[in-house]
């Protein structure tokens, strides 16, 4: 209990919202100083000349036309949930070795933003894995990870598509009939496959369309500490749990290709998560000629504690001066619910299964939604 309520007291805290200037105002604002270390003849030196000669609102219009708001995009997907499913976690724990897989396949849905620009998105994941318990207390498993997102931008036909693959380490213990512990630490290798659109006409009919694009490597860590107390009642049980979830994924320095000279050098990062979580689950255990089921409903709180706005720099490749367009990403959602409906399936012959579809709710604006499904077969 007073676990619980160290993570109730974590939650509880609150941080306030930052607001900058946005992507096209910076750039609009640094025209003329960035078009200086433009080399004569060159592709930028060309745009600057149109920009310079395009009639008002010239500058507003090829800064929009840029979309910055959507590098900040790239990093985004990598605050989602990246913890193992649930079911992988939390196992009834018999002695012996047993194999487990799971797929999950998600959607992302961006809006509402200021300095980052909006985008729908699909998500994916496989994972396969053995867990090893020595007796009924303990737990440790060893699994592989292949994560997947396509991110595509709304204002334009720039997309983000990154992969990573990797290896999670887990383990749970049974402190007692009635309170689990569970964990896990992982690892994964990635990549990046960027396309940022550039689109724009000026009042002087001059039209640029053309895309930039870059390839950069990326790798994310993800480990997380949780906590379920279990009260069953006859055939019903509430499942409450309390965990925190951290993750940070670091995308290498990258110099876009292509884009009719408006190209930009854009430096590493790294992005990180720091997540609360409280859970109520509510189960009831059915008896079948087949087995068992257990079908369940969720509701939770998350809170995000890390992540917020900060600043972020890119430079013309083209620009031999170097001059640094600086805005700043918007501030993360610091709390949000999430509910989840699913089953738990116990057959006989020592297999067992789950399925779950889960949803952000109140999220201010990233919503997610998810559908797992899982098999567990237990070795003789």
């Amino acid at each position: 209990m007073r676990v619980l309520a160290f993570f109730i007291l974590l939650l509880a805290s609150a941080t306030g919202p930052a607001r900058a200037q946005s992507p096209g105002d910076a750039l609009a604002g640094l025209w003329t100083t960035l078009c200086a270390g433009a080399a004569p003849g060159s592709d930028l030196a060309a745009r600057c000349a149109e920009i310079f000669a395009g009639g008002p609102g010239s500058r507003d219009g090829a800064a929009a036309g840029n979309f910055l708001g959507e590098i900040p995009g790239q990093g985004r997907a990598a605050t989602r949930d990246g913890s193992p499913d649930d079911a992988a976690l939390r196992q009834e724990l018999g002695a012996g070795w047993a194999l487990f897989a799971s797929a999950d396949a998600g959607r992302l849905t961006r809006r509402d933003g200021i300095n980052e620009a909006p985008f729908d998105g699909d998500t994916g994941a496989l994972t396969a894995g053995v867990d090893w318990a020595p007796g009924n207390r303990w737990r440790l498993g060893l699994l592989l990870n292949h994560a997947r997102d396509s991110l595509d931008f709304l204002g334009s036909d720039g997309s983000t598509r990154t992969r990573f693959t990797g290896g999670v380490a887990t383990g749970g213990w049974n402190l007692s009939d009635a309170v689990a512990l569970d964990g896990y630490a992982g690892a994964l290798q990635g990549d990046y496959r960027l396309r940022r659109q550039i689109d724009y006409t000026l009042l002087s009919g001059v039209s640029v369309r053309s895309l930039a694009s870059a390839n950069p490597d990326a790798d994310r860590r993800i480990a997380g500490l949780g906590l379920t107390w279990f009260l069953p009642t006859g055939a019903w049980e509430w499942q409450l749990g309390a965990g925190v979830d951290w993750q940070r994924t670091t995308i290498d320095a990258y110099a876009e290709t292509g884009g009719a000279g408006l190209a930009l050098f854009v430096p590493g990062r790294s992005i990180t998560s720091r997540r609360g979580r409280l859970d109520a689950t509510l189960a009831r255990n059915v008896s079948a000629g087949w087995g068992v089921w257990q079908p369940m409903a969720r509701l939770g709180w998350r809170r995000e504690f890390a992540n917020p706005a900060r600043p972020l720099g890119v430079r013309f490749v083209g620009d031999a001066n170097g001059t640094r367009v600086a805005f700043e990403t918007d501030d993360a959602d610091t709390g949000w619910a999430e509910a989840g409906v699913g089953a738990v399936f116990v057959f006989t012959g020592g297999h067992s299964a789950f399925v779950e579809y889960r949803q952000r709710l109140g999220h201010d604006f990233l919503q997610e939604r998810l559908l797992a499904l899982g098999w567990r077969i237990e070795l003789p």
